[in-house]
């Protein structure tokens, strides 16, 4: 509530004074304001988080295809029974010159197996990008509520320094008059004087709260962001949000980690089975036979494979370390599942106790402290109340309205965070 007293124009020109302090990272009124769904898109656009994961997504999708091929054959060359006496290739008929192709085969289904674990991986970095932007909208919109919340902090303090230089100006003329003695005067500065500080202090926290918005937004954060609370969506119930817990980015991503691990398993029992490879070669051999007639080339066919006899150390100890592995994962799903719907029941119950202290603050602490207030300025004008009543009630009507507004502030943070774990 304003002072009734009219302002004299030096309390006009301290409070414009402190107001441009408190702004000052605002810029001029020609730049045009930014809503926190601008904000949002700016810094969902320019994340390089997000960004890096859906690169090394995209390196995942290659790798996955690639592991699901055949291994490149390998080309063999060389002599085979070369005499060391002469080292004619004609001289013996066992003198080959050898050209030939192997080509393995991996163990069992390990390729596709090898494929469909890289892909799993691939999609849990999916749904850690997707996270990874409800976190930056999360972080986002935090800033973006403490920059607003200091903003309506300074302009409540801009009416208490007002409203103060106010009262000083008029202890002067009481005490100019010899109505008040010179402590009131004393006491009038010396409560002006707190304020002004005060105003410092908001508009320093509004500095790194912009500075803290800049780390996702650049220079725009020392924008106009407007003067209004943003508009959220409606969060939803909190056994809705933990119902649906299963279905978040952060959970989704760990869903697929253990389906990754559990691909691995399988992938290690295949080494339970043989690896083959094919091997063709083709001999020239030169020279004559004794007959006469020139020595014929020779072909070799020859399939390997090794046998998997020694596993009790070896395929063994790598299927258990894969099982392990995925019983790994699901704990640290479980783990994470239980911490995220504590954080909805935590979150829930903030919201409504806050909004509880809302409504008494709007209905009764207030209204009741503005008549207070008033009246206090009324008494003390009609010298029935003296200045200290005075000043405290006007002290507790300011506390009041800087604390409605800070409240109003958590609110909206709150309600971000629930939206953050409804996946919002």
């Amino acid at each position: 509530m304003f002072w009734m007293h009219t302002r004299t124009r030096s309390g006009r020109v301290r409070a414009a004074i402190l107001v441009f302090t408190g702004t000052v990272f605002s810029f001029s009124s020609s730049a045009s304001a930014l809503s926190l769904a601008a904000v949002e898109e700016l810094a969902l656009s320019s994340d390089p988080g997000v960004q890096s994961v859906r690169a090394s997504r995209q390196a995942l999708d290659e790798m996955s295809v690639a592991a699901d091929q055949f291994p490149d054959p390998l080309l063999k060359m060389g002599l085979v029974s070369l005499p060391v006496d002469t080292f004619n290739l004609g001289q013996e008929a066992m003198t080959q010159v050898q050209v030939g192709l192997v080509q393995r085969f991996p163990r069992g289904n390990s390729r596709a197996l090898r494929s469909e674990q890289i892909g799993l991986r691939s999609q849990g970095l999916d749904e850690v990008a997707r996270d990874k932007e409800l976190q930056v909208l999360l972080a986002v919109r935090e800033q973006f509520l403490e920059v607003a919340k200091q903003r309506k902090l300074a302009r409540i303090n801009a009416e208490a320094i007002s409203a103060f230089s106010d009262l000083a100006e008029i202890t002067q003329e009481y005490y100019a008059t010899g109505r008040v003695q010179q402590q009131d005067v004393l006491q009038a500065a010396v409560e002006l004087a707190k304020v002004e500080d005060r105003a410092t202090r908001i508009a320093q926290s509004e500095q790194q709260a912009r500075a803290r918005l800049a780390i996702w937004i650049g220079e725009a954060a020392y924008r106009d962001l407007g003067d209004t609370w943003p508009l959220l969506e409606t969060a939803a119930s909190v056994d809705a949000i933990k119902e649906n817990l299963l279905i978040h980015p952060r959970i989704q991503a760990l869903q697929k980690s253990i389906s990754a691990a559990e691909t691995g398993v399988e992938l290690a029992r295949q080494k339970y089975r043989p690896e083959f490879a094919l091997d063709v070669t083709y001999g020239g051999r030169g020279g004559t036979n004794p007959d006469g007639s020139s020595r014929t080339d020779l072909m070799t066919f020859m399939v390997v494979m090794d046998v998997p006899l020694f596993h009790k150390n070896r395929q063994d100890r790598v299927v258990a370390a894969q099982v392990a592995e995925s019983s790994a994962a699901m704990f640290t799903r479980d783990d994470l599942l239980r911490r995220m719907s504590s954080e909805a029941d935590f979150h829930t119950s903030t919201w409504l106790k806050q909004q509880e202290r809302i409504e008494l603050f709007e209905n009764s602490l207030l209204p009741e402290a503005a008549f207070s207030s008033s009246a206090s300025l009324d008494a003390y004008q009609s010298s029935v109340a003296d200045l200290t009543t005075l000043l405290r009630t006007r002290i507790t009507e300011f506390n009041l309205q800087l604390e409605h507004a800070s409240l109003q502030a958590e609110v909206l943070k709150t309600h971000a965070r629930l939206l953050y774990l409804e996946g919002e």
